[in-house]
């Protein structure tokens, strides 16, 4: 319980909200007994709305990002406030501050959470109607505001620098740690292996967020400069972790098979069931260790383990007078060998995590790290080329736009209390995608009501003054930090640190709760007509485009496996660029398949078969990955041909799938020849090659472990093929 408690505590989300608490409450220490009570919350308003901005990367970046977001909010407040009385002024230019701030979030995260500052601030512009110097002081304090954020930001920087990268790390292990927990269950006969395999690809998707976000950061910090020793050190512990994750994925194993096989002796599956167990355990003991800044001690020994597994089997064996080829030892045997390659990964994180790796021994080894962060243009062009609506943010902002401008002539028409409120919540709740929008219109009006109740309640019974500052500061916090993982609960806490606030500002409060009500459900009630009918953007239009991708990503990563176990040595930068690709366009058809079940069931076109050609990407991917991580770790003998006109028909299948998707397939991709060659080589591929082997004058241990590799390998690509001929005939059912 604890251990979850601190989990759940030690993350950026709340050490971001404490920033922010602290900066929004600190100019009420100074102004709070004053007659310009406005100052503090103008200078409140400013260090809030700049807080969005603050994301980890260079200090210089993060210092440029803070000013930038601080000019947009006043520059923003200042031209709505200075065009207002004059309408033929004011409307152009609320419409186009909108659309430009919804349609800069094509320029990547930072851009995007700019954007959302900038349409928050329009929202916020309404809360007072300044006119001349008052409006231009306005402005002047809501700058002021961000630059109180901006030095609360560096003052937490000072004091923990690396607290951000550790806890990315540490979540990444923590959620490794849950992938493996899920591979280890597949060896339970009892195990849903469907609702396995949909949970393994919903956390694909976090690691790529998590692998993504360690990469940008050690990129932007110069992670191979000569005063980077740290940052080679969590760079490295990327790399492991994403090779934990390969080797994790590789293991492809028949598991009904080799239950089958060992049906006579279950204890040796149970061991190793025990031992993919204390994998995910050592990681989730490492990511608890790291959070809390304690010492690591590892909390079982794999190795012991896996002598003991070996020991076992080997008595198994003479038990069952067996010889070293027979097939239950040869498969028993792949399976240890992948164990022993888990074990290497997991205790060199740990030795990282140590300290005990000298990092400048590794000095530019990584020095192609670039290459694997996403690029990001900031083109004029980027803008221009989706000007158009078969742009997603496009179609967005135009229909944001038309929006906040129907919420805010309703907001001067109807006798509501501030039309402020329903453009903010429109800001917060209306997203690209139906999905999020319907759930967060649902989560703002229960949080209001609930927040609202509470708040009211609170205040009732409660007037001291510092009480309920410090109830505000609280909730303030709390609010701000659940937001990120749960939405709805988030609300409740924000709804009432806002009403807090006013309760303390205005004796007149009684009335907000029925007006904040009126004005959430409105804009609740527009942001889902809007989605609806002013220019839909459902996933099944976009859906074609991430099977695409993902159906190519993985023929390249083939490919580049392919010629890996023909050139040997070390991975090359392609493999490795080719593999992280892979894993990310899985994650992003999983997510496509998650928003799409999100919306109307009349629009969710061709549902079963994403989601089955999202489980087939990721079982070739595994399959492919177990011949990888084989030949990183043993020296494997020459490739035959037939291995190559095996993968290429393997290649040939994912072409073909891809073209069907496209609705241009051919079936002249490939002659009548090369598919008789084909067949040949794949009925006689596993024949030919034992028979090559046990005709061949080897050493018994150098013919044990060519019969290894060839199991493996052959098994690997008759899997790889029919699950290839899946993805070509699940293609073939696609409809546009």
């Amino acid at each position: 319980m604890y251990q979850k408690i601190v989990k759940k505590i030690s993350d950026n989300h709340l050490y971001d909200a404490i920033k922010v608490a602290v900066a929004g409450s600190l100019p009420f220490l100074f102004f709070h007994e004053t007659d310009n009570f406005y100052i503090a919350f103008a200078l409140s308003i400013g260090a809030i709305l700049n807080a969005p901005t603050d994301i980890q990367s260079n200090l210089k970046h993060k210092i440029n990002g803070l000013i930038l977001g601080s000019i947009c909010v006043a520059l923003i407040t200042f031209l709505l406030g200075f065009t207002k009385p004059y309408p033929i002024l004011f409307y152009p230019v609320f419409i186009f501050i909108i659309f430009f701030s919804t349609m800069i979030s094509i320029y990547g995260h930072r851009a995007n959470l700019i954007s959302f500052v900038c349409l928050l601030t329009v929202s916020l512009a309404f809360i007072r109607d300044y006119q001349g110097w008052d409006l231009i002081k306005n402005s002047l304090l809501l700058l002021a505001g961000g630059m109180i954020y901006l030095i609360v930001s560096l003052i937490f920087y000072v004091f923990k620098p690396k607290r951000y990268i550790y806890l990315e790390i540490a979540n990444c292990i923590e959620q490794t740690a849950e992938y493996l927990d899920l591979r280890a269950s597949l060896w339970n006969e009892n195990t849903n292996k469907n609702k396995t395999i949909k949970k393994q690809l919903e956390i694909q998707i976090k690691l790529n967020e998590y692998h993504e976000s360690i990469r940008e950061f050690l990129i932007r910090n110069n992670a191979n400069s000569s005063n980077s020793s740290n940052n080679r050190k969590l760079l490295i512990s990327l790399t492991s972790l994403i090779e934990i994750l390969e080797i994790a994925t590789s293991n492809s194993f028949d598991h009904k098979r080799i239950h089958e096989l060992f049906k006579n002796d279950p204890s040796l599956i149970n061991e190793y069931q025990k031992l993919a167990e204390n994998f995910a355990l050592s990681l989730h003991e490492l990511s608890y260790c790291i959070k809390l800044n304690k010492d690591y001690h590892s909390p079982v020994s794999l190795g012991n383990q896996i002598k003991a597994i070996k020991l076992h089997l080997d008595e198994f064996q003479k038990k069952q007078n067996w010889s070293d080829d027979k097939e239950e030892i040869v498969t028993f045997n792949n399976v240890l060998h992948y164990a022993e390659r888990q074990v290497e990964k997991i205790k060199g994180l740990e030795r990282v995590i140590k300290g005990r790796v000298n990092t400048d021994e590794l000095r530019g080894k990584y020095k192609d790290l670039e290459k694997f962060l996403t690029p990001q243009h900031y083109r004029f062009s980027t803008l221009t080329e989706n000007l158009n609506f078969s742009s997603s943010i496009f179609r967005h902002a135009t229909r944001l736009t038309l929006t906040l401008l129907i919420g805010y002539i309703l907001g001067q028409i109807l006798p509501l209390q501030n039309e402020y409120w329903i453009l903010m919540t429109l800001v917060v709740i209306m997203k690209p995608d139906y999905g999020l929008t319907k759930s967060r219109s649902f989560s703002r009006v229960y949080g209001t009501i609930i927040g609202g109740i509470i708040a009211f309640t609170t205040l009732y019974f409660v007037d001291n003054v510092t009480v309920l500052l410090i109830l505000t500061f609280i909730t303030m916090i709390i609010g701000n930090w659940l937001t990120h993982s749960d939405y709805k609960i988030g609300v409740i806490f924000l709804t009432t640190y806002v009403i807090f606030m006013y309760g303390i500002l205005t004796p007149n409060y009684n009335s907000m709760l029925l007006f904040r009500i009126i004005d959430t459900a409105l804009a609740a009630g527009l942001a889902l007509l809007a989605t609806h009918l002013i220019w839909p953007s459902w996933e099944h239009l976009h859906v074609k485009k991430f099977m695409s991708k993902c159906i190519l990503a993985n023929r390249k990563y083939v490919e580049e496996i392919k010629k890996y176990y023909i050139q040997k040595g070390e991975p090359p930068l392609e493999y490795k660029l080719a593999r992280k690709n892979a894993f990310i366009e899985v994650g992003n058809l999983m997510a496509s398949f998650q928003r799409m079940s999100q919306e109307p069931k009349s629009r969710q076109k061709n549902k079963a078969e994403i989601y089955e050609l999202t489980v087939l990407n990721q079982t070739l991917i595994s399959a492919a990955a177990s011949v990888g991580i084989y030949i990183q770790s043993h020296q494997t003998t020459e490739a035959s041909q037939a291995f190559g006109i095996v993968m290429d028909k393997v290649l040939y299948n994912l072409d073909l799938a891809d073209k069907f998707i496209h609705r241009n397939a051919h079936y002249d991709l490939i002659s009548e020849n090369d598919l008789k060659k084909f067949e040949g080589s794949f009925l006689q591929i596993k024949k030919l090659r034992r028979e090559e082997i046990e005709n061949s004058d080897l050493t018994p241990e150098e013919r044990i472990r060519r019969l290894e590799e060839s199991q493996l390998i052959i098994d690997q690509l008759i899997w790889m093929i029919n699950i290839s001929e899946q993805i070509v005939n699940t293609s073939k059912k696609f409809k546009n």
